[in-house]
């Protein structure tokens, strides 16, 4: 009896062995038959933002770990995959004056590794600001800008915005830059795209938007919608214009015997209509238009009329 136990005991430890064996082989046969190749070494300037590895594999394979300490914005994708593929690096721009390193390891099913070491080089100068987007309302008003740097930068984007101040645009070093807005006399937003960048070569740069919102409500109202007629003998009336924003006033461009000053302004004003004499045979007319609102426009207009 005990020698028939002592018998099966071995034998069950037998082939558990074998099993262990076998299956300890398959991965080696496996990983010994798996194809994975990808770029060893991968180095990328500051301003890159996106980068390729290219793999070449006839297997299944995956981004078994990412070693990235101190890179924290960098991301990989896909993170698995079969056969041939590219991984995608996507990052901020480096704007330290230290490089960034990472690994990352790629794994097959059969336990074949492969180590990526990944390297973003450093900027010519540590930049930092305190925000890179500004939001203001349509009232005129200031927010600041923090400048940390270690060298020379300059701002960049000012040409043809003129509603909106920067007290430097240049410096050395720290600094607090004060952005001023005027107010909008307008409904609609208005945007301007600035740049920053320090150093020599000017590699290390942030964009900064700066949004100012339109008034939420135009209004316009004018004291009449048709002046007395003029006389042959031509002259001058007024039409007052009651607004919260800025407005224009035009006639056609065919009546050349109307004369409307002035063409635009902001808030409540009075517009001068000067009539030529006029020496024909029957009545002429024409309209003032006043309009004020670029998103949601608001428009009046005032019948004028000259008797012959």
């Amino acid at each position: 009896m005990n020698k028939l136990f002592n018998f099966k005991i071995w034998s069950l430890a037998a082939l558990t062995f074998c099993l262990a064996a076998c299956s300890s082989d398959d991965e080696n046969v496996n990983a010994a038959s798996e194809l994975l190749n990808a770029e060893k070494e991968v180095a990328f300037a500051a301003t890159e933002t996106k980068w390729q590895i290219n793999i070449q594999a006839d297997c299944p394979w995956e981004v078994s770990s990412i070693d990235k300490t101190g890179w924290q914005d960098l991301s990989v994708t896909p993170l698995s995959g079969e056969g041939n593929g590219t991984i995608i690096l996507s990052t901020e721009q480096n704007h330290t004056s230290s490089d960034r390193t990472a690994v990352i390891t790629l794994k097959t099913k059969g336990g074949l590794q492969q180590k990526v070491n990944i390297q973003q080089t450093r900027s010519g100068a540590d930049l930092k600001i305190s925000q890179n987007n500004f939001e203001f309302t349509d009232a005129a008003s200031t927010q600041t800008l923090k400048v940390d740097c270690n060298t020379n930068w300059v701002i960049t984007g000012l040409s043809g915005v003129d509603w909106l101040e920067l007290d430097q645009t240049s410096g050395n070093g720290n600094a607090d830059v004060a952005f001023k807005v005027k107010e909008s006399f307008d409904d609609a937003e208005r945007t301007a795209q600035l740049t920053i960048s320090a150093g020599s070569t000017g590699d290390n740069t942030y964009a900064i938007e700066v949004n100012q919102s339109g008034k939420p409500l135009i209004t316009l109202s004018l004291n009449t919608s048709e002046l007395p007629a003029f006389a042959a003998a031509g002259g001058t009336q007024k039409v007052k214009v009651t607004c919260n924003g800025a407005w224009s006033a035009s006639i056609p461009s065919s009546i050349g015997w109307l004369h409307i000053s002035p063409t635009s302004g902001i808030g409540d004003a009075e517009i001068s209509v000067k009539c030529d004499a006029y020496t024909g045979n029957q009545d002429r007319l024409s309209v003032l238009t006043v309009t004020a609102g670029s998103k949601n426009p608001q428009r009046g207009s005032v019948v004028i009329t000259q008797s012959y």
